[in-house]
């Protein structure tokens, strides 16, 4: 049985998103070490147990996902060449851009044969279009070309992502470039609740960091439109679960105490079980830039909820449109109004939406079947 280190950018999530794979690769009988940067104090009991759970064990890294400070940086790709020599893995799975850019180049420099870089999407250096931005992706580009040959295996999350890194010529002489749908969703831990009948209200949900990128702005410029437009306020609510975040385009708590303060969205915070808010809920909209495979799009999607999201990378792979749920073009508040309305004008879309959007995640997205592909992927 083999040494696994999944190697992380994003301590907070690193049960939420890799959980299943964690438990995919420890039935398996392999062991597990995870390394990611230290949670936060919030997120940190709820992480550390879940980890336990799964037996296995973190080793934290001093990773700044949003530093550019090049001593910092240098102190990352130094911390892994130790964390290499130390643990001394028999496979490396590096996820997030900074994991990439220097765990693949250490586990390369310590010998290890088999390493795996998965690239869950395009992140904020790609995604957004601001002067900071555009400097970050000339960086990116030039580490990602150094990195990911010399990985044994490419994953992508979707197969726009791919197309974009091939178009740039990011991927060098890469021998095993996968294309493999997110990390999946665990359909037991999120199970089906469906709406059976057509409601009277339309309860809207946004579900994810407080992020522009990930449209959270753009959902609440919709809601207050609808407030505006529409004499039936009474027959809607827009909510937001989550957070804000080290990320560039993270909003700021004057936004939301501003949304909140017009009455026109309301903030649930961050959720450490979002199970109850998606059952509670009739849409989830997740208006997102660009995403790897956005998970709470998933996760609704399991539950039985109609989504709105956009025509975007890895969120149109998601559902079909006008079956499963509704594509809008990635920074229309607009379109998304108008999206919005069309549950208002027809309420029986939550239940018909909603019941094919179950039957696409468990066709589509079973973790468990996702997995499989990933541990084929590893040869193991």
């Amino acid at each position: 049985m083999a040494h696994v280190a999944l190697i992380g950018g994003f301590g907070d999530l690193v049960v939420k998103l890799r959980g299943t794979l964690i438990k995919a690769l420890r039935d398996a009988g392999h062991t597990v070490t995870v390394c990611v940067p230290p949670p936060s104090v919030a997120a940190r009991p709820g992480v550390m147990a879940g980890l336990s759970a799964l037996g296995v064990r973190m080793v934290e890294s001093p990773l700044v996902r949003a530093g550019t400070n090049p001593l910092t940086e240098l102190a990352l790709r130094t911390f892994y060449d130790e964390f290499m020599a130390r643990e001394k893995p028999d496979i490396v799975i590096a996820y997030n851009p900074k994991p990439v850019f220097y765990a693949i180049p250490a586990a390369r420099r310590a010998g290890i044969q088999r390493s795996a870089a998965m690239i869950t999407g395009l992140g904020y250096a790609f995604t957004s279009q601001d002067f900071k931005a555009r400097l970050l992706s000339i960086v990116a580009m030039r580490l990602y070309r150094r990195a990911l040959p010399l990985a044994s295996t490419v994953i992508f999350q979707n197969s726009d992502d791919r197309t974009h890194f091939e178009h740039l010529g990011l991927l060098g002489a890469v021998r095993d470039v996968q294309t493999i749908p997110g990390s999946g969703v665990n359909l037991e831990h999120f199970p089906h609740v469906p709406i059976t009948e057509a409601p009277s209200r339309i309860d809207f949900l946004y579900l994810g960091r407080f992020l522009r990128d990930k449209g959270v702005a753009d959902f609440a410029e919709s809601a207050r439109a609808l407030h505006a437009l529409r004499m039936d306020t009474n027959r809607f609510r827009c909510q937001i679960a989550g957070c804000i975040d080290e990320n560039p385009s993270s909003v700021t708590e004057s936004d939301i105490q501003q949304w909140a303060k017009s009455g026109t969205v309301e903030n649930l915070g961050r959720l450490e079980d979002p199970r109850p808010a998606l059952a509670a809920c009739s849409v989830l909209v997740l208006p997102s830039h660009g995403e790897g495979m956005p998970m709470a799009v998933l996760e609704a999607m399991a539950t039985g909820r109609a989504i709105i999201t956009s025509e975007a990378p890895g969120c149109r792979e998601t559902i079909i449109d006008g079956e499963s749920g509704i594509l809008v073009p990635p920074g229309s508040p607009a379109a998304l109004a108008v999206a919005m309305e069309q549950f208002l004008e027809d309420p029986a879309l939550v239940v018909s939406m909603g019941r094919a959007a179950h039957a696409r995640a468990v066709k589509m997205f079973d973790s468990r079947i996702v997995n499989l592909r990933v541990l084929a992927a590893l040869g193991i």
